[in-house]
C-alpha cells in the first residue's frame, strides 16, 4: 500500500497514423493516450516517470504538444517503443502501468498481438508488433510488485484472418524469468475478433474506465474496504465486469451496423489467489470501531454481529468469520473517517434475551466503541397484542424501548415520536416505549419506521426492538418473470446462474423454494449466465422476506438464438429447418438435389421459415438464402436458426442441451478462459453433438494446447463425425509443430478440397486457407478466400454473403 504513486513508472503507446495504407488510421487512440497521461498524473506519478511513445496524425499532434515540454513523446514504432520497455526494466518502483492504445490482432497461434506504426504487410511484408502475452511475462520479471496493463485495440486490424494468423509474434528480449511475487492485472477492450468501438474521438472502453476508476473521484460500486487496515482500493475485476463491461457492450452493440464488442479481466502472477484485484488508492485516516455485548452471559446466545457500511458498495462484515460456536468479542474494525455505518446483533432462534436495536453510526474523529446491552426478555412477551385493530390474522407490531447502559427502561419519553405517521400505520407510547403496528403485508415499512426511531435515542442510551410472531424469516424472495424461467436462462434451469448474497442457486431450486436466507442489511442479487449478467442491491430487514423480480432478458446484445426463440416453436420441426427473426420474407434456394422451398411464416414472428429433410444435408451441404443474401452450411440433424437483424447475421443451431458451453463456445464463440485439460475431461464424460466437442477443439487449439486439441478430434473420429474442420484443425497442429504441413494432411484435405467445402465453424476458415495454399489447393483456396472476405464477424457458424 502506498499513499500515492511517486516512485511508480509508466508507459504509454498511443497510434493513430500507421505507414500502411491498408491499415485504417485511428482518430481517438493518441487522444485516449493524453487522457491516460492524464490520468496518471492526478493519480501522483511523477511527470519524469512516465514514457510515452505516439504516433499522431496533424491533428491529433496538439493534443501531445499541449501535455508541455515535461512530457516529451517517441515515435511508436517497434524499436522505440523496445527502447521505452528495456528503460523500464532499470527502474524499481510500488506500480508498474502501461496503456496501450491503437490496433490489435489475435491469433490463435499468437495470441493478443499490438501492431506498431510500422507494421506491413504490403512489399515489406514486415509487420511489425509487440506480442502482449509475451510482454506481460516480461513486465512480470521487473521490479514492480504491482502492474496494471490496459489495451484499447480492435483485435483484428483490416487484414484476412488467414493473412493474420502468418504474422510472427514481435518480442525483442530473452534471457528474463516472472517474479513469483508480482501481479499484473491485464484489462483489455474486446475480445478476439471483434471491434473496438470509438465514439466521438474517443475510445468507447478506455474513456469509460479511466472514468470508472479515477482515484480523485472513483465509482463507488467498485470499491474495495479493508476492515483490517480502514484502507480502500478500487477492484479492477468488478470496474471492469460490472461497470465499464455492460456500459461498453450495450453501447457497442446500438450501433448500425452492431459491433460485439465485449471487455475483459484477467490477472497474473500472485493476484490469482486473491478475491480482490486492487489499485490502491491513497489511504484516508481511520478510526477503530470496537463492538462488544454485554453481559458475559449473554454471548453465547449472539449468533452474530454485522457491520454494514451505508453506501455503495455497501461493504459488510460479518464476525465471527467463518461462523463459531460463539461469537469473540470484543469485535474490532477499521474505517475510514466520514464512514456512515449500521452494526448489527443477530440472537440465535430461541433465545431468552431481547433482541437489541441497530445501531447507525458515523465515523468521523475518533475511535468508536458500540456496545450492545441484552435484557432478558419476560415471559409471555410475544403475547402482546397490537394495537391494530384488523386482529391478529392480519397484523404485525415491533416495540421499541430506550435503555441504559445496565440494560434499565429508560421511559417511553425518551424516544421521539414522528411528527406523521406513514398512511396505514399507527404509533402510540405503551409501557416504556412505542408500539409501532399496521398490518401483515406493512411489516418492511414497520420495521423502517423503527430503525428510523431508534437514532432519536439520547447520547449514552440504547435501544431494544422486539417484533410479533409475524416477524420470521430473514430471507430474499425470488420472483421469476413472466414465462417463467425459459425466457431467463433458456434451457440452463439446472445450472447455479443466480447468486444472493454468498448463497448460489439454480432457476429449478428457486422455482421449488424462491426463500433464500440472508443477513439483515444490504444484500446482492445477481444473474450470470454465459451471455450476460445483471445485478441489484436490495435492503433486507431483520423478519422480513424482501421480494427481488428478476429480469425477463439478461444482457445487451448477443443472446443465445436457442433462448431467444421459443423452444416449443422449433424444438419439433422436421429435418434442418432454419428460423429467420428478420423483418422481411425471403426465398430460398437449397444447394443439393431438392431445389427451392418456399418459405413459410414463423409463429409469433414477421419472420420466415424454412424446413429440409436430414437425409439430403450432410455436413458439406450448403443452403443460400437470396432474401438475405447469405450462405451457410448445415447441420445434418439439429435445426438452424438465422438472424439478420441490425446488419448482424447469425446462424446457430438450436440444440437442446442444457448446458453453459454450448452458449458460450457454440452460440457466442468465447474461445478464452478454459481449461483445455477440463474441456477434454467434460467431453470423455460425456458424448455431446458433435459441434459442442468441436467447438472445444478449437478453444484448445486457440489456447495451445495440441495435445488437448488432438484428444478431441479423436474422440470427433471415434464416433464417427466426418467433418471438414476435423482435417483443418488436425493438418493446422501438425503444421504449427513442424513448420510445414505433413503429406498425410494433403490425403485428409483432399476430399473437403475437391468438393470445395467450407469449414461449419468460422474458425476453421483461416487455418483452411493456409493449408490450401502450403498444399498447392489452388481452387480450395480461390474459393475459401472468396469466403473469408465476407464472413460474419457475429456468426460462429460459418455464415457469408452469397456471391
Amino acid at each position: 500500500m502506498t499513499s500515492s504513486y511517486a516512485d511508480s513508472w509508466a508507459l504509454v503507446v498511443g497510434i493513430d497514423a500507421y505507414d500502411d495504407p491498408h491499415i485504417q488510421d485511428l482518430g481517438g487512440a493518441v487522444r485516449d493516450a493524453c487522457e491516460a497521461v492524464n490520468w496518471l498524473r492526478n493519480a501522483g506519478v511523477p511527470d519524469d516517470h512516465i514514457i510515452l511513445n505516439a504516433q499522431p496524425t496533424e491533428t491529433s499532434r496538439p493534443l501531445l504538444e499541449a501535455l508541455g515540454p515535461e512530457i516529451p513523446w517517441r515515435d511508436a514504432t517497434a524499436r522505440e517503443i523496445g527502447n521505452s520497455v528495456a528503460g523500464l526494466r532499470a527502474q524499481t518502483g510500488s506500480h508498474l502501468f502501461v496503456f496501450l492504445v491503437g490496433h490489435g490482432i489475435y491469433d490463435p497461434s499468437t495470441r493478443r498481438l499490438f501492431i506498431t506504426k510500422e507494421a506491413s504487410l504490403g512489399e515489406l511484408d514486415v509487420f511489425s508488433n509487440l506480442a502482449v502475452e509475451e510482454h506481460i511475462e516480461l513486465f512480470l520479471s521487473m521490479s514492480f510488485p504491482e502492474q496494471l496493463l490496459i489495451m484499447d485495440g480492435c483485435q483484428n486490424v483490416p487484414y484476412s484472418e488467414s493473412a493474420r494468423s502468418r504474422v510472427a509474434a514481435g518480442m525483442p528480449f530473452a534471457g528474463f524469468t516472472a517474479k513469483a511475487e508480482n501481479t499484473l492485472v491485464f484489462c483489455f477492450a474486446c475480445q478476439q475478433g471483434e471491434l473496438s468501438v470509438e465514439v466521438e474521438g474517443r475510445g468507447l472502453f478506455l474513456s469509460r474506465l479511466l472514468e470508472a476508476i479515477d482515484t480523485r473521484d472513483p465509482a463507488p460500486r467498485i470499491l474495495d474496504l479493508d476492515f483490517d487496515s480502514g484502507d480502500v482500493s478500487i477492484d479492477l475485476r468488478k470496474a471492469v465486469t460490472e461497470v465499464v463491461g455492460p456500459a461498453v457492450k450495450k453501447k457497442a452493440w446500438a450501433q448500425q451496423p452492431r459491433i460485439r464488442q465485449e471487455p475483459g479481466v484477467q490477472v497474473y502472477g500472485a493476484g490469482t489467489a486473491r478475491r480482490v484485484w486492487p489499485l490502491h488508492l491513497p489511504p484516508t485516516p481511520a478510526a477503530l470501531l470496537s463492538i462488544a455485548v454485554k453481559p458475559a452471559s449473554a454471548v453465547r446466545d449472539v449468533e452474530a454481529i454485522v457491520v454494514q457500511v451505508e453506501g455503495p458498495a455497501f461493504w459488510h462484515r460479518v464476525a465471527p468469520e467463518p461462523p463459531s460456536k460463539a461469537v469473540q468479542v470484543p469485535f474490532e474494525n477499521r474505517l475510514p473517517h466520514a464512514t456512515s455505518l449500521r452494526v448489527m446483533c443477530s440472537l440465535k432462534s430461541p433465545s431468552s434475551w431481547r433482541k437489541p436495536a441497530e445501531r447507525r453510526l458515523r465515523i468521523d474523529g475518533g475511535d468508536r466503541e458500540v456496545v450492545f446491552t441484552l435484557r432478558k426478555a419476560p415471559s409471555g412477551e410475544n403475547t402482546r397484542r397490537s394495537t391494530w385493530s384488523a386482529g391478529d390474522d392480519g397484523a404485525a407490531w415491533v416495540f421499541v424501548e430506550g435503555v441504559d447502559a445496565a440494560g434499565r427502561n429508560l421511559g417511553q419519553n425518551v424516544l421521539d415520536m414522528p411528527p406523521e405517521s406513514p398512511s396505514g400505520i399507527d404509533v402510540t407510547r405503551e409501557n416504556g416505549g412505542l408500539y409501532i403496528s399496521g398490518r401483515y403485508d406493512d411489516r418492511e415499512r414497520l420495521v423502517r419506521l423503527a430503525s428510523r426511531i431508534a437514532t432519536t435515542a439520547p447520547e449514552g442510551a440504547s435501544v431494544a426492538i422486539h417484533e410479533s410472531s409475524e416477524f420470521r424469516r430473514t430471507a430474499v424472495r425470488l420472483v421469476l418473470p413472466d414465462g417463467g424461467a425459459e425466457p431467463l436462462v433458456g434451457s440452463l434451469v439446472n445450472t447455479p446462474g443466480i447468486t444472493v448474497g454468498q448463497e448460489k442457486r439454480t432457476v429449478r431450486e428457486i422455482e421449488r423454494n424462491p426463500l433464500v436466507d440472508v443477513r439483515p442489511g444490504h444484500v446482492e442479487v445477481r444473474v450470470d449466465l454465459p451471455w450476460g449478467s445483471w445485478s441489484d442491491v436490495v435492503e433486507v430487514f431483520e423478519g422480513i422476506a424482501k421480494d427481488v423480480h428478476l429480469p425477463a432478458t439478461v444482457g445487451n446484445g448477443l443472446v443465445p438464438l436457442r433462448v431467444g426463440i421459443r423452444a416449443d416453436v422449433w424444438q419439433d420441426l422436421p429435418g434442418c429447418s432454419v428460423l429467420g427473426l428478420g423483418p422481411r420474407p425471403a426465398e430460398a434456394v437449397l444447394h443439393g438435389d431438392h431445389g427451392a422451398i418456399p418459405p413459410q411464416p414463423l409463429p409469433g414472428s414477421n419472420g420466415w421459415l424454412l424446413t429440409a429433410h436430414p437425409e439430403g444435408s450432410t455436413w458439406g451441404t450448403c443452403m443460400s438464402l437470396s432474401g438475405v443474401d447469405v450462405t451457410f452450411p448445415l447441420h445434418p440433424s439439429l435445426p438452424l436458426a438465422l438472424d439478420s437483424d441490425g446488419g448482424a447475421t447469425r446462424v446457430e443451431p438450436l440444440s437442446t442441451m442444457a448446458h453453459a458451453e454450448w452458449d458460450a463456445l457454440v452460440s457466442l464463440g468465447r474461445l478464452s478462459g478454459h481449461d483445455p485439460r477440463r474441456l477434454l475431461q467434460a467431453d470423455q464424460a460425456w458424448a455431446p453433438d458433435p459441434v459442442l466437442t468441436l467447438a472445444r477443439a478449437y478453444a484448445c487449439f486457440a489456447a495451445g494446447a495440441d495435445t488437448y486439441t488432438r484428444g478431441l478430434l479423436g474422440l470427433l473420429r471415434a464416433r464417427g463425425a466426418d467433418i471438414c474442420d476435423i482435417a483443418v484443425l488436425e493438418s493446422a497442429t501438425a503444421l504449427r509443430a513442424g513448420g510445414s504441413a505433413p503429406q498425410a494432411a494433403r490425403s485428409a484435405l483432399a476430399p473437403w478440397a475437391e468438393a470445395e467445402t467450407v469449414p461449419v465453424l468460422r474458425w476453421g476458415v483461416a487455418p483452411a486457407v493456409v493449408l490450401a495454399e502450403e498444399l498447392d489447393l489452388r481452387g480450395w483456396r480461390k474459393r475459401l478466400e472468396t469466403v473469408e472476405a465476407s464472413l460474419s464477424p457475429n456468426s460462429v457458424w460459418s455464415v457469408w454473403h452469397a456471391a
